[in-house]
């Protein structure tokens, strides 16, 4: 997640004070603390209220009409939508104010302008955004999912030379084995074994043409149980052995070839 705080502001605004349309070139979010009316957001029009705040992602077309006088802290921001493609619209905080209780903190580190005050203001703001995107109305089943796989993904790249617990590997992402086997080959286009078998084979041939290490060391280094087994993994997916492969790297496949899974 990268936050970079470009403005912050804070106004008492009287209903005969409405903005028209107009846009920025960077994310808002503007906070309604007092005060009721609606806002085109795009082609959308939203109501807000007391505890509400909007989004709205950059050069997107927005105003704002007010029923009353209206209180707002407002804020503008990069941010590199990540783990959340931030969407436009009007949100609600939640029963504890966070995201107030955020932007007060934000605010007086402003005021105060202390030895590093815009570092500390990004650090805030970050915070600030993961409390937003962790609010039911903005996370969404799909994306936590996708965290779960980054989860399972890191893992495997970091420990493919281990033996892995595939089984245990899903329950700890969240989800059944065959759920875990099906999304994984949804994301990277290969079964959780044929993955693993992917990176140790990825290593074997970097070790194969950058070191002169003996075949039964890498089969080791590369997770393989043995060398013989090794070998006929390497050579099941290439066509070639090792020795072939040490000897003329260039006649090596384009693709290797993996047994379904």
């Amino acid at each position: 997640m990268n936050f970079n705080l470009n403005f912050l502001q804070f106004y008492h605004l009287s209903q005969a004070a409405s903005p028209g349309m107009h846009k920025h070139g960077c994310f808002e979010l503007v906070y309604y603390r007092k005060g009721s009316g609606y806002t085109h957001i795009g082609d959308t029009r939203y109501e807000y209220a007391p505890r509400t705040f909007a989004i709205i992602r950059p050069h997107t077309p927005h105003d704002e009409k007010r029923y009353t006088d209206t209180e707002v802290f407002f804020i503008g921001f990069e941010y590199d939508d990540i783990p959340v493609n931030l969407p436009s619209g009007i949100y609600h905080d939640d029963e504890h104010r966070t995201i107030w209780q955020l932007l007060q903190a934000m605010k007086k580190e402003f005021m105060e302008k202390r030895s590093f005050h815009s570092l500390q203001l990004n650090l805030i703001g970050g915070q600030l955004l993961l409390e937003v995107c962790r609010l039911p109305q903005v996370s969404m089943d799909d994306l936590e999912k996708e965290d779960r796989m980054i989860y399972a993904l890191n893992y495997m790249k970091e420990n493919y030379m281990h033996s892995i617990d595939l089984h245990n590997l899903a329950h700890l992402s969240g989800y059944s084995f065959d759920r875990f086997r099906h999304a994984f080959k949804e994301r990277t286009g290969l079964s959780p074994r044929n993955y693993m078998i992917m990176k140790r084979l990825e290593r074997s041939l970097e070790l194969l043409s950058t070191t002169r290490m003996k075949i039964s060391a890498i089969a080791v280094e590369c997770g393989f149980s043995t060398p013989s087994q090794f070998s006929a993994m390497f050579h099941q997916m290439t066509g070639m052995t090792p020795k072939a492969y040490r000897q003329d790297p260039s006649a090596l496949p384009a693709k290797p070839i993996f047994a379904e899974d």
